[in-house]
């Protein structure tokens, strides 16, 4: 795998991170006691091609990371501290049988787009996720898919006792299929709706005022693709960003001070060198 599923947690912690802090920003003038808008720029050395992370479609390679990280889209399950499977847009589930599997929908979530989300929304973007993907047909087997409400029931085609994991893997973030591809956009169900991304370059995203879990702290956030470690300290320490992500670990001295936090956590990942 090209990056591990315990690192998984980790991404959701930083949409925590979003979705609960503020950040800086202009006036958003209107009256004496106008709110400021609440920007917030982050660098990220992932968010580019060469790192399959083209654009936040999920189904596109490893795009659904960059999804998921920034809280656009959200999965039916994620994992905790301890890499345990809990609920996400999924409230809870049962293992009916080896091959069967029921999950209860949360309620009154919605889509970027406004539509609502339940168990036919979610049908049709497994349809489409297990079409388009390389890795989910295999990972999943699905062999059927059944939608009633809020309830949905899946068959696969041979025992699958890691099926809720992969139902965890940022490739699952349910989508509105319906609303198309633009560009890379896609309607999730996130605190933060892309309304621009250049491949490559950026992502801004806005916050989704009508969130089911809460209103994001953040009115704006922009994501600028910087592949090299240099540079995206550089652009920490001139203030041309507000965070970074993905940084480099021989750049941390620059930063282990009063006017940095850093947020980070151990996974499983090993790096190793192999001698002939």
């Amino acid at each position: 795998m090209k990056k591990p599923l315990a690192l998984l947690f980790a991404l959701f912690l930083a949409v925590g991170l979003l979705a609960g802090c503020g950040g800086g920003g202009g006036n958003a003038g209107g009256g004496e006691k106008a709110a400021a808008t609440k920007k917030l720029t982050i660098g990220d050395t992932t968010f580019t091609p060469d790192n399959l992370e083209k654009t936040i479609n999920p189904h596109d390679e490893y795009s659904g990371w960059a999804c998921i990280r920034y809280g656009v889209g959200e999965t039916l399950v994620r994992y905790s501290d301890k890499m345990e499977v809990e609920p996400w847009l999924a409230t809870s589930w049962k293992n009916v049988d080896p091959l069967t599997w029921e999950l209860t929908l949360k309620d009154g979530v919605k889509f970027h787009s406004g539509r609502t989300m339940d168990a036919t929304a979610v049908k049709e973007c497994l349809e489409a996720l297990v079409k388009n993907h390389d890795r989910a047909p295999k990972d999943l087997m699905i062999d059927s898919i059944e939608a009633n409400g809020q309830r949905l029931t899946i068959r696969t085609k041979e025992p699958r006792p890691a099926f809720l994991h992969y139902l965890g893997d940022p490739y699952s973030c349910v989508i509105d299929v319906k609303a198309g591809v633009k560009d890379g956009i896609v309607a999730g169900t996130g605190p933060y709706i892309a309304v621009d991304c250049k491949s490559g370059d950026h992502l801004t995203l806005k916050k989704n005022d009508n969130y089911w879990n809460g209103k994001p702290k953040i009115d704006e956030l922009t994501i600028r693709a910087i592949s090299n470690g240099g540079t995206l300290s550089a652009a920490l320490q001139s203030g041309e960003i507000d965070a970074a992500y993905g940084m480099a670990y021989e750049s941390y001295p620059m930063f282990q001070n009063d006017k940095y936090r850093f947020s980070q956590v151990a996974t499983s990942r090993a790096f190793f060198l192999w001698m002939n």
